[in-house]
């Protein structure tokens, strides 16, 4: 069997559509592959539970249990009736999904939050046993039968939750020496009152439109989301009247007290922020109005946001797609790894950002491909198949332990001629082709290989350096935009991550911007970002840090030696 993996069916029961997957497959990714409609804001990284689907067991087996994010996120009722959230659900059996989304009885008065009537004995004996016998059957029940089950699971959004803040108390004031201090916003005083939320808005532009969602502090969360078409920059409508129009006529908001702005324009003079954005607040007729844009480059206001979402003390954070700038937080402080010229070799953007038609497995034999669109020819690679692919080279013995890709005449009596014909060389290096035609030529060439190496130098040399000069790494975090199935697995197993991080390691992807809710906790977007990373701001440029090199150097000898 391709891939040695049992193979099991997902049946869509409400769209009577029946998909065969590998044991361990996601269900979410199934979804979204198949076109199948997920609703989600945190693109199945397990933070919005929006994607929560019913799940039958179609084989008598048991449906996974309920993970700890599933425990946090849903309701316990709809745990018990089988609701999971699909981007954390492994498919281990046969199963029934139902992505049908919840619906209120007509005869449901939405005002009414919830109603427990108290039954009598012999009602709720009787109750219980029909739960029960629900349950045990549950696959032969259709799940929009039983909705009144779940009133108070339908009008309980599951969003992001965030843990309001109740106090903010600056116990210490202490001045700090030898770093940079952020700058405190004014207004905030030493001993700051309980801050209570209201009703706000965030307008992020988009090339095409604006973003919105909108959050409603009495239950803590987004409340709603959505697109308008157009052609107009949200600055121009700070100055223009029409903006009261855009957010009552547009979007439906009309008693909204907050507003944030995202902008990927550069503004003027404002509070530069963690060196990564510039801040404005202003007053629009009574609607205090956050602007954030970013400091130098676009790419800044993502790290920004990841920043935000990746909130863990002694948490290290590698962006794929800007290696550049790595974070790293430990007991009030916030270290900005600059990592500009050292990342230079490392060009694994190709990897990350691939076609439309990409190749997304390759058996261990490299024999047999799996590629998103069968009915045409690939376009790329996706990097984790790049990485399965060169792990299989290594023990085939096409390449050697440091990655360096040998010649057909070293190879010639070693290993099958269906392998040694995908051999070649081209503009004087060596190529092993993973798919070839008159159109279409994907290979691996030894400048691939060297960028996998030169990333298994830096991220190596970066938690060694981290570890020993700013503190120990409880959590180790790699961001990219693009979901990538066993990435992590894919790295450890190439020792682009250190052994000892395996368990301590995640991976994190989609628009992190949905995150700035954790912003109306707070008085203020500088209020957030005093008490959430402290006073000191820490910039180490490690191209010219001593220490680095010389790591760096001892994991060169390891992984580049010849």
């Amino acid at each position: 069997m391709f891939f040695g993996g049992k193979k099991y069916k997902v049946i869509i029961k409400n769209l009577n559509i029946t998909i065969e997957v590998r044991g361990g497959t996601n269900l979410y990714e199934i979804l979204v592959q198949n076109g199948i409609a997920v609703p989600s804001l945190c693109k199945g990284s397990g933070q919005c539970g929006k994607c929560k689907v019913r799940i039958v067991s179609a084989d008598g087996k048991p449906i996974n249990k309920p993970s700890k994010k599933d425990n946090i996120i849903l309701a316990p009722i709809s745990i018990d009736a089988g609701f999971r959230l699909a981007c954390q659900y492994e498919v281990k059996s046969d199963i029934l999904v139902d992505t049908t989304e919840f619906y209120r009885s007509p005869d449901v008065d939405t005002e009414i939050v919830s109603i427990k009537k108290k039954p009598s004995v012999k009602s709720e004996e009787k109750a219980d046993s029909l739960d029960k016998k629900e349950i045990e059957s549950a696959k032969n029940t259709d799940p929009t039968k039983a909705q009144d089950t779940l009133l108070e699971d339908i009008i309980k959004p599951q969003v992001i939750k965030v843990t309001p803040r109740k106090k903010e108390v600056n116990q210490e004031n202490k001045p700090q020496e030898n770093v940079s201090v952020l700058k405190q916003n004014e207004d905030l005083s030493p001993n700051e009152e309980t801050y209570d939320p209201v009703d706000g808005v965030i307008l992020v532009q988009y090339p095409q439109g604006v973003k919105y969602f909108t959050y409603s502090p009495s239950i803590d969360n987004i409340s709603g989301e959505g697109f308008v078409k157009t052609s107009e920059k949200l600055i121009s409508f700070i100055n223009d009247i029409k903006f009261a129009d855009f957010l009552y006529n547009k979007i439906g908001v009309k008693n909204a007290e907050r507003l944030l702005i995202i902008t990927d324009d550069r503004m003027g003079a404002g509070d530069i922020l963690l060196n990564l954005i510039t801040y404005h607040k202003i007053d629009l007729n009574g609607l205090f109005c956050e602007i954030v844009s970013p400091y130098e480059h676009p790419k800044d206001l993502l790290s920004f946001f990841r920043l935000v979402s990746n909130i863990k003390d002694n948490a290290l954070s590698i962006p794929l797609d800007n290696l550049s700038d790595c974070y790293f937080s430990s007991s009030g402080k916030l270290y900005h790894l600059n990592c500009r010229y050292i990342v230079e070799d490392i060009k694994i953007m190709e990897f990350i950002n691939v076609g439309k038609n990409p190749i997304i497995d390759i058996s261990a034999d490299l024999t047999e491909l799996i590629i998103k669109d069968n009915l045409s020819n690939p376009d790329s690679i996706l990097l984790t198949a790049l990485l399965r692919t060169i792990a299989s080279l290594k023990v085939l013995g096409i390449v050697d332990q440091n990655l360096n890709l040998k010649s057909r005449n070293e190879l010639i009596d070693r290993i099958p001629l269906e392998l040694l014909v995908k051999l070649s060389f081209r503009n004087e290096q060596r190529l092993f082709n993973i798919f070839r035609n008159k159109d279409v030529n994907i290979y691996i060439s030894q400048n691939e290989l060297d960028t996998i190496n030169h990333l298994r130098v830096f991220i190596n040399t970066l938690c060694t350096f981290t570890e020993k000069n700013c503190g120990k790494i409880d959590t180790l975090s790699f961001h990219t935009l693009s979901p990538m199935e066993t990435l992590i697995n894919e790295f450890i197993n190439m020792s682009i991550i250190p052994q000892k991080f395996s368990k301590k390691t995640r991976h994190l992807h989609g628009d992190p911007v949905v995150n700035c809710i954790k912003f109306f906790n707070y008085k203020d977007i500088p209020s957030f970002i005093k008490k959430t990373f402290g006073e000191e701001f820490i910039t180490l440029d490690l191209y010219k840090n001593e220490d680095f090199n010389n790591i760096s150097k001892i994991f060169e000898k390891e992984f580049l030696s010849h």
